[in-house]
């Protein structure tokens, strides 16, 4: 049945920091928890796991009340940012030590067996003998999870396992983790602030907003069909372009009015209120350089570049309003440049300028219909 968290709520002092929040997290799904730094990932996965009690609510596993149940109780293991690891032990002995204490007395053989099983499938089986300061940052990483991992647990608590290692590390460990999640009979419940780890790994994502869960469902419908701005603009690499547009009305026609230069016909006109303000959502990565046949064109400048490994993330204004453009090479083009951008108006995402709910899509927006 998994995880239900009720009417949740978190206070320390007068701060609030979870207020209200209702949850179900699905048995045997990878459920990331993204949000910006500070929004309260780590105190949502330390209620849940139950290092700390809520102020308020009630959280359950399987459908029984587990609030009050403290943590040395519950079947769950948890990894944290910080490579937290025994010094004077080795990495055998790290892995192992959950079992050397645990009530159930294994026997010698069944922890050789579990520490080599696991090892095994965090690709650190040649280094048990080593001691953690003689491992790398992955490496100790990995062996943490490894001991998380080791006490078979129903639940998995991962917050941020991934933020202090490179980035060739962190793209290791995403594989790595979706082996793990084949492999392994637990949940997974996974905090972190960057969208490609959430969307490289989930089944599932909860998108954490003013407290509280602002949408949840599976990786691809939350992606696809996201619910708000906010779940957008975030839950893309590099993240979508929101632009200020107005719906004016022209010879019977609804458009999108953006600049004097951009104007786009608008679609599902039924759902839209002329003379209204609306937010466009416009992924960096359907935005094309030149002309295109069948897509409306507009100039930006290019204001500077940002080139990550073998692509370049380009930022430009289009008259006050900020551009983002996908460029799948490491291409610098110079500042101030003047560029053409081709856009399918079928691929921008409409929402509502005061409440930044979805208003509509367009049709090539979904998934199994990206050109």
């Amino acid at each position: 049945m998994g995880i239900d968290v009720s009417n949740l709520s978190k206070n320390y002092g007068a701060e609030v920091v979870l207020k209200g929040l209702n949850l179900s997290i699905p048995d045997n799904s990878f459920t990331s928890i993204v949000a910006p730094t500070g929004a309260g990932k780590t105190t949502l996965l330390r209620v849940m796991a139950g290092v700390e009690k809520p102020t308020e609510g009630k959280v359950y596993y399987d459908g029984e009340d587990v609030t009050d149940v403290p943590v040395q109780n519950r079947k769950i293991s948890m990894v944290y940012q910080q490579f937290i690891n025994y010094p004077s032990l080795t990495l055998y002995e790290n892995i192992a030590s959950p079992l050397r204490v645990s009530e159930e007395n294994f026997s010698e053989e069944e922890i050789d067996a579990r520490v080599q099983e696991v090892a095994e499938l965090l690709n650190i089986r040649d280094l048990l003998d080593h001691l953690p300061e003689e491992a790398s940052g992955g490496e100790k990483q990995r062996t943490a999870i490894a001991r998380a991992l080791i006490k078979e647990p129903q639940f998995t608590f991962l917050d941020e396992p991934l933020a202090n290692l490179d980035y060739k590390l962190r793209e290791e460990l995403r594989g790595q983790f979706q082996l793990i999640f084949q492999e392994e009979q637990s949940t997974f419940i996974y905090a972190t602030p960057a969208p490609e780890d959430a969307l490289s790994m989930s089944s599932h994502i909860g998108f954490l907003h003013d407290k509280n869960i602002l949408q949840f469902g599976e990786s691809e419908e939350v992606y696809y069909h996201p619910g708000y701005v906010e779940v957008g603009s975030y839950l893309n690499e590099p993240q979508m372009n929101v632009l200020n547009a107005e719906l004016i009305e022209e010879e019977g026609t609804k458009c999108f009015r953006v600049s004097d230069e951009l104007q786009v016909e608008a679609f599902d006109q039924e759902k839209l209120e002329t003379g209204r303000s609306y937010l466009l959502g416009i992924r960096p990565q359907d935005l094309e350089i030149g002309e295109l046949e069948g897509s409306v064109t507009f100039d930006t400048v290019v204001s500077f570049n940002e080139i990550v490994g073998s692509t370049t993330t380009l930022h430009s204004d289009h008259q006050g309003q900020e551009i983002i453009i996908f460029v799948p090479e490491p291409k610098r083009r110079p500042e101030g440049e003047r560029l053409t951008i081709s856009l399918d108006p079928q691929l921008i995402y409409v929402f509502d300028q005061e409440t930044s709910e979805i208003v509509t899509q367009g049709s090539r927006t979904t998934l199994g219909e990206k050109k």
